[in-house]
């Protein structure tokens, strides 16, 4: 008589294939949890659809009574929008190169804080303005990740230009 094979029973096939399915699926949600990480928000909303509301007056004061050294120049902003701006980016304009000098001037915050709506105020900047110098004036708002506040720059495509004329 020849012994038969003993194999797993149909019960503890199935519950290996479910547990291997499991912990199949939770490495996956894992792995991809690192691809899908919670969005920086302003308010109730993305940060970033947030930028596209965000409006601006912008000058350029280049004797500017509150910097406090004769070579400095302020950049005026007026929050004429309906989203608090947190602070600026600035980037110089290369006519010759035709494109932005990879050069950051300021990064910063504002004097006094934020610009809330229809509030008005100024960066110092220490650099030395030329005739029709370009500059690229681009907003960056308070959020939160994670309940801790970050400072967001948003796209270039929300900034403004502007252009030194003494």
């Amino acid at each position: 008589m020849i012994k038969g094979k003993k194999g797993v029973s149909p019960v503890v096939a199935t519950v290996l294939l479910i547990v291997i399915v499991i912990v199949l699926a939770t490495i996956i949600f894992i792995w991809a949890r690192g691809f899908l990480s919670e969005s920086a928000t302003k308010g109730d909303r993305v940060v970033e659809s947030s930028c596209e509301d965000v409006n601006f007056e912008v000058q350029i004061a280049p004797t500017a009574s509150q910097c406090i050294s004769e070579s400095n120049w302020a950049i005026d902003i007026n929050n004429i929008g309906n989203v608090p701006i947190y602070g600026i980016k600035v980037l110089k304009y290369d006519d010759s190169m035709g494109s932005i000098d990879s050069l950051v001037l300021a990064d910063q915050t504002f004097v006094g804080g934020t610009v809330t709506v229809g509030k008005s105020s100024y960066v110092c900047i220490t650099n030395t303005l030329s005739s029709g110098d370009k500059f690229r004036i681009i907003p960056k708002l308070l959020a939160e990740k994670e309940s801790t506040k970050i400072a967001y720059t948003c796209p270039e495509k929300d900034g403004q230009t502007i252009v030194y004329t003494p």
